[in-house]
């Protein structure tokens, strides 16, 4: 059970129930919005909205009082897209272990440096992640740039060549501002 102090920092399912009845329009289309651009990496948008929504009405996801209900939402939504993510990515791994030992049944293949370089990966993705701070639409272009992205299709997820230039600007100041402080992550 979760002590007293942990409670406190979080809204009660039937809360967040109620304030996500009374979503405004305008947080109703923001949320559209967030959930298109998550789901470009995972799939269907209202479903994954609906997701989010559930998960946080049934007390998965625990809505924290620091933030609105629209930034929680948004966090579940990518919380979920990147478990889909990874799950997907160990398949892949799975798949591509299992073809290489097809074709070397002579030779067991040393996973070993693939360990090394995928763990390599994941440290500098989490770091890129981090640096984008709490600005949840820079953090959408980085991983859309580390999962080899083209600039249209940023421009398609950001909805417009402007936004998705916005929010590029965004990040290079991030970057260069890292960079000022002597930050080298």
């Amino acid at each position: 059970m979760k002590d007293d102090k942990d409670i406190e920092k979080f809204y009660p399912p039937e809360d967040a129930t109620e304030a996500i009845r009374n979503l405004s329009a305008e947080q109703k289309r923001r949320l559209t919005a967030v959930a298109k651009r998550r789901a470009w990496f995972a799939g269907d948008p209202e479903g994954l909205l609906h997701d989010a929504i559930a998960s946080t009405a049934e007390g998965k996801r625990r809505w924290n009082r620091s933030v609105d209900i629209v930034r929680h939402l948004d966090k579940v939504m990518q919380s979920i897209t990147s478990n889909a993510a990874r799950r997907r990515k160990v398949a892949a791994d799975k798949r591509e272990e299992l073809s290489t030992r097809e074709e070397w049944r002579d030779e067991e293949p040393s996973t070993e440096a693939a360990l090394v370089a995928r763990e390599f990966r994941e440290e500098q993705h989490a770091k890129a992640i981090e640096l984008c701070g709490d600005d949840w639409e820079v953090q959408l272009l980085v991983e859309g740039l580390l999962n080899n992205s083209t600039p249209e299709e940023l421009v398609e997820l950001f909805g417009s060549k402007t936004s998705y230039e916005t929010v590029r600007r965004r990040m290079n100041r991030k970057i260069e501002n890292y960079r000022a402080k002597g930050d080298n992550r």
